[in-house]
Order: structure tokens, then C-alpha cells, then sequence
């Protein structure tokens, strides 16, 4: 599957939440206990029947059968089944790799974890304009194909300070050799269809 480095195409969720985060669902927090008694004041006030409030699945019944023919189907990138699994990601600041829980969708873990790596890579800028990971099951092999800009292929991963060597590189190891949800036991690197050994 090719994937676009600067897309982001798996959906994660951090084991820790941002401090804008929670200060966002405390506002949400405080806007819901604040709107939704004023809503009901204002549809009693008004002499609205409270059955359309408090039951909603009949309007959406009701919304499915109007529903015109012509529309377009429901996207499945939003209802395909996900599996939690473990993704190492360099830590900047200790150069560690530290394990994340995150959900990757259940068809491609192998590929929603690389994308997950590449999202969170934040080194030295080598001209990587894309991936593509092929996955063989029966030799439990794992193949990242980096498209590079440079025209020295893979090269460009040799000039690569160790530290960012080490987040790239180690990172993909770690999280598809360690954790059994991948069922890998070799990752092979490529750029631009070339193998090469860091």
C-alpha cells in the first residue's frame, strides 16, 4: 500500500491528552450542562412536544427513509473495523523510543503503524516523498520502500545522524518486531526500490 508521507491516513490515540485538550472538553463540558437546560426551557416555553428531543432515533428513522436515492454511499475508512496495538515513537527531548497505544485499522496494522512512525518523525529532512509497505505473510516479512527526492536513494539514509537513524529506523523495527499484532519477523528497507542495510 503506497502511503503519502505528508498524509496522515491511520487514526491514533495517545495514552496521554494535551493540556488544550482537556481544557476543550472542560468548555464543552461546561457549555452541554449550560445549553441543554436552556433548550428544554425554550421548547416548553414554546410548546414544542419534548418526545423530539428525548427521542432522537425516531427522527433518524424517519431521515433514513427520505432519504433520496442519489446520495452517496457511507465511507468505509470511517466504519472499517479497528485493533488497538503498541507504536514506538522517538521521544525528541530523551532519544528513547516510547510505546504508544494507538487503533490501526484491522486490515493494514503493518501500514497504519509505519504511518504512524512517519507522523511522528520530526529529523533531518532527507527528500522522503513517500512509502509504500508490502507485507508478505507467509515469510513474515515486512518491505518499506522509501520514494526518495534525492537521486542518491539510499544514500541519502547513510547521511542520516545516528540519533535520526535511530528514530526512523529503530522505531519501524521495534514496533513491527516486538509486537505480535504485526506477525513480523524480518522489515527490509528499500528507497526508490533499492535495498539497503542501516
Amino acid at each position: 500500500m503506497k502511503q503519502d508521507f505528508r498524509k496522515p491516513s491511520a487514526i491514533a490515540i495517545a495514552v496521554s491528552i494535551p493540556q488544550e485538550q482537556r481544557e476543550a472538553e472542560s468548555n464543552q463540558g461546561f457549555l452541554v450542562k449550560i445549553l441543554i437546560p436552556l433548550f428544554v426551557a425554550i421548547a416548553l416555553a414554546l410548546n414544542l412536544p419534548l418526545s423530539a428531543i428525548a427521542n432522537p432515533v425516531e427522527i433518524a428513522q424517519a431521515t433514513e427513509t427520505e432519504t433520496p436515492s442519489g446520495t452517496p454511499d457511507i465511507d468505509s475508512s470511517i466504519t472499517r473495523e479497528y485493533e488497538p496495538a503498541v507504536v514506538y515513537i522517538p521521544d525528541p527531548q530523551t532519544q528513547e523510543l516510547v510505546p504508544q497505544s494507538v487503533l490501526l485499522g484491522a486490515d493494514e496494522p503493518v501500514e497504519g503503524a509505519v504511518d504512524q512512525i512517519m507522523q511522528a518523525y520530526q529529523g533531518q529532512d532527507v527528500g522522503i516523498t513517500g512509502y509504500e509497505v508490502n507485507v508478505d505473510q507467509s515469510s513474515q516479512e515486512a518491505e518499506i520502500n522509501f520514494e526518495v527526492d534525492a537521486p542518491r536513494g539510499e544514500e541519502a539514509f547513510q547521511s542520516l545522524s545516528s540519533a535520526n537513524q535511530y528514530s526512523l529506523f529503530e522505531a519501524i523495527r521495534e514496533t513491527l518486531l516486538t509486537e505480535p499484532t504485526y506477525n513480523v519477523d524480518e522489515v527490509i528497507f528499500l528507497a526508490n526500490g533499492d535495498s539497503f542495510d542501516i
